[in-house]
């Protein structure tokens, strides 16, 4: 019997060889759960593991985003909420407030206010890890000033306090009147005309109503417009009425009625009937300038606090805030733009007519982005602040009727305006937007949840070893090997004696 060839012998110690390193690559199988230590070692199959990995990898980054922004979002939102409530609490207490000052001489509704104005730029200016959310565009500072600031000015520049006292002296004129001058054409009549065409400043004449028997009443006419109140032999009888429908600097407007009177002694908003046309007149332009001033210290007092904060507070690219031109207020006749070195900016954040919710923008998709930006110079944010301070700045002697009538005049509007009725924006407008917004971003992490899933099943049937199967394998080796090695062992035996 011939001796194994030496290739023979060859060729086994390579399978053996192989067998090895085939065992050791199915225990590290084993113990990985991998069927590669490297793309390479996966074939064609690596083009497939390298694209879902790719995609999974992007969904990582929609997710970093998306929980990013949700935590900006809980707390832009939770704020929101916050302000609404301020906001629902001012108004409600605006008609229900005590009239009762203190030393200070403001309520304790103005008490109350002036933290409360504290508390809501406090909340426009909250930032995320640096990040201010009320800033639009500019997140690396604070986009609101102080309290303080906004009120008493900082650095040289004024604050609202001085561009409000500026703006009342405007509207009420020298002698109270709102700018408005009560002569006689004639023995017989009286005129009411504003003092200078084209102003922005106190009453504007708007209509009048006459109920005066005997009186020809015309107007409001001409330029600067004017009412003539035209009286004849046919005098007035006691109760008849006359209106005058005056504009306020606010938007609103006041309405100043007075009643005839047969007999003495009059009160406030009567005029005596005279023996004739000429008394009578000279009467009721007594009782006129009286209703006018006493008009001036109370609804235009508070309408020109309200047209101020306008001027203050509302600004945009193309407008900056605005202030009364003098010294000489009360006879100013024209606003003029306020710079950063004379007046106060209130607001310090991005600037802009784009949307809010433009100014922060965020992709969550291959092709969905989401818009979460917000600015304190928002009308609803804007117009808390205008409200409270507003509310801060005046003050009043509840001994004098005109200051009664001016504080009740002063919380009807805040009620008002806090109530968003005109259309513009609200605090629920803007929590609806963000609900929308925080909707979206969790529909799309649910979305990638379940794509990153899916994704990481197809990752796993490439790149995964069967463990069931690997083992199966791995048992079939050893036993291969073992039969294998005892042929080996038994022809390392063989010798010539023992064949012979």
């Amino acid at each position: 019997m011939a001796l194994p060839p030496l290739n023979a012998t060859f060729n086994l110690d390579r399978s053996l060889i192989q067998a090895r390193d085939l065992m050791s690559d199915l225990q590290r199988q084993l113990a990985t759960g991998k069927t590669s230590t490297s793309y390479g070692g996966l074939g064609n199959e690596r083009v497939l593991s390298l694209s879902f990995r790719s995609e999974i990898s992007q969904i990582d980054g929609f997710q970093s985003s998306i929980s990013q922004t949700q935590i900006r979002l809980d707390l832009t939102h939770s704020s929101v909420n916050r302000l609404r409530d301020i906001a629902l609490d001012i108004k409600s207490e605006a008609l229900g407030s005590t009239i009762e000052t203190d030393f200070t001489n403001q309520t304790t509704f103005q008490a109350t206010a002036d933290a409360r104005l504290s508390e809501v730029l406090s909340i426009l200016n909250t930032d995320v890890a640096g990040r201010h959310l009320f800033g639009g565009r500019v997140t690396d500072q604070n986009p609101v000033l102080t309290s303080s600031q906004i009120l008493d000015g900082v650095g040289g520049a004024d604050g609202f306090r001085t561009i409000a006292n500026e703006r009342q002296l405007a509207d009420l004129g020298a002698d109270d009147r709102g700018r408005l001058v009560v002569a006689s054409a004639t023995t017989d009549s009286v005129q009411l005309s504003e003092d200078i065409a084209g102003h922005p400043f106190g009453f504007k004449l708007s209509a009048v109503t006459s109920g005066l028997s005997g009186t020809t009443v015309s107007g409001p006419s001409g330029s600067p417009s004017s009412i003539d109140v035209q009286f004849s032999s046919t005098l007035p009888t006691d109760g008849e009425t006359i209106r005058f429908t005056l504009d306020l600097p606010d938007g609103t407007t006041s309405e100043i009625e007075l009643v005839a009177r047969a007999t003495g002694p009059v009160e406030a908003g009567e005029f005596l009937i005279g023996a004739d046309e000429d008394a009578t007149a000279t009467n009721f332009s007594t009782a006129l300038g009286d209703a006018l001033e006493f008009a001036g210290q109370s609804e235009l007092r508070a309408a020109s606090l309200f047209a101020a904060a306008d001027n203050f507070f509302d600004f945009d690219p193309s407008t900056p805030p605005q202030r009364v031109v003098g010294p000489g207020f009360t006879t100013a006749t024209s606003l003029v733009d306020a710079t950063a070195a004379d007046t106060v900016f209130w607001y310090q954040g991005e600037v802009s007519d784009d949307p809010a919710r433009e100014s922060a923008v965020v992709r969550i998709d291959d092709a969905v982005t989401v818009n979460h930006g917000a600015r304190a110079n928002e009308d609803a944010f804007k117009s808390l602040v205008k409200q409270l301070a507003v509310l801060t700045t005046d003050t009043f002697d509840m001994e004098i009727q005109e200051d009664r009538d001016r504080y009740r005049e002063m919380s009807e509007r805040i009620n008002v305006n806090l109530g968003f009725g005109d259309g513009s924006q609200s605090f629920d407008n803007v929590i609806a937007e963000f609900t929308v917004i925080q909707a979206t971003l969790n529909a799309a992490e649910e979305r990638h949840q379940a794509s990153k899933e899916l994704l990481g099943g197809f990752v796993s049937d490439v790149e995964d070893a069967d463990i069931y199967e690997v083992s199966a394998e791995l048992l079939s080796l050893e036993t291969r090997l073992q039969a294998s090695l005892r042929v080996t062992a038994s022809l390392g035996q063989i010798s010539l004696v023992n064949f012979l």
